[in-house]
């Protein structure tokens, strides 16, 4: 599976992926069931912490298991790699793409890493994602006007994004225009003008993520899409689906049995993620 070629047909016809995360096995199943009645490519992530949890082998393990049951292209991110060592094990263990978040260190030590990973990475066929603005916010629900939260954030400048790419080799750019991590009161609006002025930046080759996907309004959804964005990152929206379905579940049965208490746990999930496959996939 070349995952280059996978992204560039996105790009090229005007759709991008959604790259969701995967905590467990029941998010796991949701996401790919919703790409089997899709008929749709997917990227499945895992954070540090989720990776942990669900062990990178294990997870990619299953995944495969899952390409071979489907037939889908299902590619596999390591999402938000907080060091060196934590994306390398990602590349020693096979994810197609490695997403190394240098956010929080000065840009000259990012520029180091990120570089070094690229080198890595690419003897193996593995894209790697760069990111040089800190994209705030955590995927959860917070009670704030997202307006109040994106003026407290430092969006990314254009010459500074050109810079990084030339320096690191890059393949994937998380651009921050407003697309803060979790949900909050009111839609997201995205700095659209500001995307068009890092795409003529930067140039067309290489690929944008919008990290942040959860309640961004749909039309600006669709612009950033025209304007270079090919995965866009969700994760809130799946886990309250999860857990308010869960919490109803348990709430109104006795049942012990998880198998029988996941199904309608999965559903759920899986309804979110179909409605995001169809809002990145008709441009």
């Amino acid at each position: 599976m070349d995952s280059w070629e996978v992204l560039k047909k996105a790009k090229n016809e005007n759709w991008a992926l959604g790259a969701f995360n995967a905590g467990n096995l029941e998010i796991l199943k949701a996401i790919v069931e919703a790409g089997k009645i899709c008929q749709t490519p997917l990227i499945v992530e895992t954070s540090a912490g989720e990776a942990s949890h669900f062990g990178m082998k294990n997870f990619l393990d299953v995944v495969e298991n899952f390409r071979e049951e489907t037939g889908l292209p299902i590619l596999t991110n390591f999402d938000h790699g907080p060091g060196l060592e934590e994306c390398q094990a990602a590349i020693e263990v096979g994810y197609n793409l490695v997403h190394f978040d240098g956010s929080s260190l000065p840009y000259e030590e990012n520029v180091k890493i990120t570089k070094a990973l690229v080198e890595l990475a690419h003897q193996r066929g593995i894209l790697v994602e760069g990111e040089i603005d800190k994209i705030i916010g955590d995927s959860s629900y917070h009670e704030e006007l997202v307006e109040s939260v994106q003026a407290r954030a430092d969006y990314t400048d254009p010459a500074k994004a050109a810079d990084f790419v030339a320096q690191t080799g890059v393949d994937i750019l998380a651009v921050f225009v407003g697309n803060i991590h979790g949900a909050y009161r009111g839609a997201k609006k995205l700095d659209l003008e500001r995307l068009a002025l890092i795409r003529q930046a930067v140039g067309s080759e290489v690929f944008f993520s919008l990290h942040g996907g959860s309640t961004i309004g749909e039309e600006d959804i669709k612009t950033a899409i025209r304007l270079g964005v090919v995965k866009i990152n969700v994760n809130t929206e799946l886990r309250l689906a999860y857990r308010q379905t869960l919490e109803n579940v348990l709430r109104g049965s006795d049942e012990v049995a998880i198998y029988k208490i996941m199904p309608p746990v999965i559903a759920a999930v899986q309804k979110v993620v179909e409605e995001k496959i169809e809002l990145f996939s008709h441009v």
